[in-house]
């Protein structure tokens, strides 16, 4: 029989205002309901609040201790590449490498106007990003565009 893995999308802040959750409290439920990892969004305009993917994570990470975090989906073509690699970097040390890394190309144009960073753009800096970022988590010389 094959097996498989089985995680959630931690709630977004509407969500949590509504059912009166904290992202540890979620995070941790997952953990203890026997799940295998949780999962945040990383958009910057999706018409309501949201919070930063790493800065959730992060959190999650810190209110668990054995499930996989992960982003659904990581956008490092709206930033700066040396801050993304920080930002991954980051995650998988907080959370002594229970990092799953979902990259994408975004949302639609507005997230990308959000990020000033022309819509157009996202392909060729997309695979700009794919290239160069495990390089940079290497810690190899990099020149950046």
């Amino acid at each position: 029989m094959a097996t498989f893995e089985i995680g959630v999308i931690l709630p977004g802040v509407d969500v949590q205002r509504r059912d009166g959750i904290t992202l540890w409290d979620a995070a941790g439920h997952a953990e203890d309901a026997g799940l295998d990892g949780v999962w945040h969004g990383d958009h910057l305009a999706v018409g309501g609040p949201t919070l930063d993917a790493p800065i959730a994570l992060a959190t999650a990470a810190a209110a668990t201790s054995r499930i996989a975090i992960g982003t659904s989906v990581f956008i490092p073509a709206i930033r700066p590449l040396a801050w993304a690699a920080k930002q991954i970097a980051s995650l998988q040390y907080v959370s002594d490498g229970r990092l799953v890394l979902g990259v994408g190309s975004g949302g639609g144009p507005d997230q990308w106007a959000a990020a000033g960073v022309p819509y157009a753009e996202r392909g060729r800096r997309t695979d700009t990003a794919l290239e160069l970022l495990p390089r940079l988590l290497a810690g190899e010389p990099v020149l950046l565009p």
